[in-house]
């Protein structure tokens, strides 16, 4: 039968069902399937691959009622969508496997990084609230653990220490480099005028506008954090993971920091 769930069942002769520990390994399986459901239930692919599944359903059912060439058929369609699938979704395939290689088990242990990161921190913190103090709207991507390079290589490099005087030079309204965000790594400002594609699915209301939305997009797609500044209100609000605080004070933005560097 030329259907995708021909392997598994091509191996169901190798289990050994009198060994107990076999049906653990079935269910463990299941559970696998089930939790990664679970898991894609919210984003848009979960769609794809719930009409994926039936199409399969019902490849099997016209094979089981003796329709051969009308069960070939969903087969081979539902097979041509999932082999499409990673070039569909390359985006946020690339984004949520960058998440799993985040998480805390995965992570190789950092030692002796505190001081330099309550110094960024800190450094951070005042660069941004200076530039709010006099109205200068700024978006500040910082890369985490997934490389920003694409982004870096689009805009125009800049390799400065972070400070206030940089970001204000930048952001100045009469700047050529003010349009677009500038991406810090570590404690440098590499990259300025870097331009982010905003994603439809981020929709905000007014008064919240462009720099908001880019904010959202590049937090949504990556793990980076995103500061952002209103030149209309002064108000300071942090993007990370699709999500946004905002009205943050100093307290509020360092704390949010200090847990996300």
């Amino acid at each position: 039968m030329d259907s995708l769930l021909a392997p598994v069942i091509r191996q169901l002769p190798a289990v050994n069902f009198d060994n107990p520990l076999s049906y653990l390994d079935i269910a463990l399986s299941v559970l696998i399937g089930a939790g990664f459901l679970f898991y894609m239930r919210k984003f848009p692919v979960f769609r794809v691959i719930l009409g994926t599944i039936f199409l399969l359903l019902c490849g099997l059912f016209f094979y089981a009622i003796g329709f051969t060439v009308t069960g070939r058929l969903f087969n081979f369609v539902s097979s041509l969508i999932f082999i499409s699938l990673p070039l569909i979704f390359a985006p946020e395939i690339r984004h949520y496997l960058g998440k799993l290689g985040g998480l805390h088990f995965l992570r190789v242990p950092a030692f002796s990084h505190r001081r330099r990161d309550e110094v960024l921190v800190k450094n951070l913190v005042e660069s941004v609230f200076e530039l709010a103090e006099k109205g200068t709207g700024a978006l500040i991507v910082i890369q985490r653990r997934i490389g920003l390079g694409d982004l870096i290589d689009a805009g125009v490099i800049i390799d400065a220490k972070l400070s206030p005087e940089v970001l204000e030079s930048i952001f100045f309204p009469n700047s050529p480099l003010h349009d677009g965000a500038v991406v810090t790594v570590g404690n440098r400002v590499v990259a300025a005028r870097c331009v982010i594609q905003s994603l439809p699915q981020m929709k905000l209301s007014p008064p919240f506008g462009t720099r908001h939305k880019a904010g959202l997009s590049i937090t949504h797609q990556t793990d980076a954090v995103a500061i952002i500044i209103s030149e209309q209100r002064g108000e300071v609000s942090l993007a990370e993971n699709g999500k946004l605080d905002l009205n943050l004070s100093r307290p509020g933005l360092t704390e949010k920091l200090s847990q996300l560097l």
